[in-house]
């Protein structure tokens, strides 16, 4: 909790030295140093995964599993960060269901594992997008999150290692395609179709997305909203049920790594990137400074409400260990969770009523 404190308070920092900006500048900042900057991120964490997966293989001990369940950890960072703008190529291209299908197809992916099938990656390729992507090499790294997140690494087998290494190599290939198609080409079939980033940062009536600055500007906002309300009526009511009796653990987002509150924070955080322009050390300016012009005390609302969801998401974590799944099966835990989902449903108000219209301000 001392090390999010830190880092909230840096980002407060960070956004309240944003300069007043036109939505030029927003626009190609964000476009360029938020979007493109996140993608890259994933495409790199991502290679690393593999690699990390791979010396994992060629070396069965507990010190490179730790290290492969570490570098799955820092690729869904990236990921997770970039759920305020999943538009453009990751939705066009069919990406997002490659990389996130949600929940993993346990028993199809058991059976795939008892049978005599040979693993390669473009068999795994062929199966469906539940049976790949982030959860499956979670699955295999971590064990089924029921009683802890930790798996010893006598537990994993030949045809597990020949998995992980199929799927990990796939996913550094989506990610790698998501990359190309933001800075070099979006539409594999038109080769001189430019990279997303040129169409997002260059609206005009020449451009078949985003025929204005605003359009831009209304796809930000609307991407914000967007994952402010699955967070809070989707990857955290769902699971939570009416009541303790109804909780289900099966859809839970990230369960086998405990990771769900880390993932939570980090798709606020992405509203926090393309709200201050700030991603990591680049800094402004973002959607912030077009609210600033209107009305500089929203601004600064807007900012401090991004920032108390993300404290009230990892507030939700038990005290005594585990995770959100944890959390959910208790009265405290539930009753956090229920402040953290009233506070982003408040803050999603806010950006729908009053950051929304400064677009036409």
């Amino acid at each position: 909790m001392k090390a999010l404190k830190l880092m909230v308070a840096a980002l407060a920092f960070a956004g309240v030295t944003a300069q007043a900006a036109s939505n030029k500048e927003i626009i190609n900042h964000v476009s360029y140093n938020v979007i493109l900057a996140t993608y890259n991120d994933l495409a790199a964490k991502t290679a690393e995964l593999s690699q990390a997966v791979d010396v994992l293989a060629a070396n069965v001990n507990q010190e490179n599993l730790d290290k492969a369940q570490a570098a799955w950890r820092a690729a869904r960072i990236p990921w997770e960060s970039s759920e305020s703008f999943l538009f453009g190529p990751v939705d066009s291209l069919g990406i997002d269901p490659l990389l996130d299908t949600w929940p993993l197809n346990k028993l199809d992916l058991d059976a795939v594992m008892n049978s005599n099938r040979a693993i390669t990656t473009d068999l795994v390729r062929g199966l469906g997008t539940n049976l790949q992507g982030f959860h499956t090499l979670e699955y295999l790294l971590f064990g089924d999150g029921k009683t802890s997140n930790t798996k010893p690494v006598s537990a994993l087998t030949a045809k597990q290692l020949q998995y992980l290494q199929a799927s990990a190599q796939l996913l550094a290939e989506h990610t790698a395609e998501l990359a190309h198609a933001w800075t070099t080409n979006y539409d594999p079939e038109n080769p001189k179709a430019p990279g997303y980033v040129k169409v997002i940062s260059t609206p005009g009536m020449n451009n078949e997305f985003y025929s204005s600055e605003r359009a831009v500007m209304e796809e930000f906002v609307q991407g914000m909203m967007g994952i402010v309300d699955e967070v809070a009526n989707g990857k955290m009511s769902d699971p939570m049920g009416a009541d303790i009796g109804s909780a289900n653990m099966a859809l839970v987002e990230s369960p086998f790594a405990w990771n769900s509150l880390n993932d939570f924070t980090h798709n606020i955080r992405s509203v926090y990137s393309i709200y201050t322009g700030h991603y990591k050390q680049t800094k402004g300016p973002g959607v912030k400074a077009l609210v600033e012009k209107v009305d500089v005390a929203l601004a600064a609302r807007v900012e401090s409400d991004i920032l108390n969801c993300m404290q009230l998401i990892q507030a939700i974590r038990p005290a005594n260990g585990g995770d959100f799944g944890q959390a959910i099966l208790t009265k405290d835990g539930r009753a956090r969770t229920q402040t953290a989902i009233e506070a982003l449903n408040a803050l999603h108000a806010l950006l729908e009523s009053e950051v929304l219209p400064t677009l036409d301000m």
